[in-house]
């Protein structure tokens, strides 16, 4: 009876030894995984409170920058303004009105693309409240011009003087919905000094290789019925009036600007997306930051899917991350409900969200006469 005793407490000591030396383990390890979770929640907070800092020094230095632009850009009004005063006056200096307002127009130019590679740090409110102060200044540019232009003078003759025409009046007849009038008149006026890459082409076939386009500024106005290619990565691009055409292009490093778009195609890939003043266009997106549409209807979108040899090097040459893919992410400037989405795009379903990109080129290709002159 003794020695079974003495057996069973022998069994029982390294067993009740094991179970304590579980259970502190059990708890060291609770204790660990405690401590690793509450270090995890630490740096995920520092991270965003660093993020945050940047976010607001950024918002702070745009604001300071983008006003500071504005003031410069009033100046050189407000002088333009009193010199033609003068001028008009017997009291002033002869006065080059082409070449100051020209100088103005380009500042302006200059200060929308500021705001357009800023818009993935600022608020919608933000940006829109900087877009009216960018359109303010060009209706008051152009008005400035307009008051100061010299006045023709017309004898008795009964000459009638010959109605204005507009520009491309086919795209504008298209396009009566909403249009910003201060960003028409500043096409207009821009018009005579950017040097387009393309312009004035219908019914074309139009591919840009990567010796003309890699790292550079494209635009690209007044097209009908055109299949435009860009293969490479371009600097940025801007589209102005165009009408039934198909863009393919490869990566952009910055921004895609277009206005005035009628039953277009797009297939683009690029850091932000700004589209203006357009209708019944159908995007194929890759966006890193966000799409961002302003008085257009019946927008449809869907991912990017454009594919060819040397895509990957082209993303990376561009700066662009090929998983990150905000293409459904869209801020619409006419639509302030948060709680509805917006009835001005929607996201491209079924059977068109795959689409075979060199079909497409060899049917228009067939259609249309191959006139790729460039």
């Amino acid at each position: 009876m003794h020695h079974e005793l003495v057996d069973n407490l022998d069994v029982q000591i390294p067993n009740a030894v094991s179970t304590t030396v579980a259970k502190k383990e059990h708890i060291l390890e609770k204790l660990n995984k405690r401590n690793k979770n509450r270090q995890n929640y630490l740096d995920v907070k520092l991270e965003q409170r660093h993020k945050d800092n940047l976010q607001l020094e950024g918002t702070d230095y745009f604001s300071q920058a983008f006003a500071e632009k504005v003031r410069n850009i009033e100046t050189r009004i407000k002088n333009v303004n009193e010199a033609g005063k003068k001028k008009s006056g017997g009291d002033g200096p002869t006065l080059d009105l082409g070449r100051h307002f020209t100088d103005i127009t380009l500042e302006i130019q200059e200060l929308q693309r500021y705001l357009t590679t800023s818009t993935m740090f600022l608020s919608d409110f933000k940006i829109k409240a900087c877009q009216s102060i960018v359109n303010e200044l060009t209706t008051r540019s152009e008005d400035t011009r307009a008051r100061l232009s010299p006045k023709k003078k017309f004898g008795f003759s009964g000459r009638k003087v010959a109605p204005k025409t507009t520009l491309n009046p086919k795209l504008s007849s298209a396009a009566t919905d909403k249009v910003d009038s201060s960003e028409a008149r500043l096409h207009m006026a821009t018009n005579k000094v950017i040097n387009w890459t393309i312009a004035n082409r219908s019914n074309e076939y139009i591919c840009l290789q990567s010796d003309k386009i890699n790292g550079k500024d494209i635009t690209i106005t007044n097209l009908e019925n055109c299949f435009v290619e860009l293969r490479g990565h371009a600097g940025s691009l801007q589209i102005s009036h165009a009408a039934n055409c198909i863009f393919l292009t490869g990566p952009i490093a910055r921004s895609l600007f277009a206005e005035h778009c009628i039953e277009c195609t797009l297939c683009v890939g690029c850091q932000q997306l700004r589209l203006h003043s357009s209708m019944k266009c159908r995007v194929y997106l890759h966006v890193t930051s966000r799409a961002i549409i302003e008085d257009c209807r019946e927008i449809e979108m869907a991912p990017y899917n454009n594919d060819y040899v040397g895509i990957e090097e082209d993303f990376q040459a561009a700066g662009l991350s090929q998983e990150q893919n905000n293409y459904a992410d869209v801020a619409d400037f006419n639509w302030l409900s948060s709680d509805i989405s917006s009835p001005n795009w929607r996201l491209l379903k079924g059977d068109f969200i795959s689409i075979n990109w060199e079909e497409m080129r060899t049917q228009f290709r067939q259609q249309y006469l191959d006139n790729a002159a460039l």
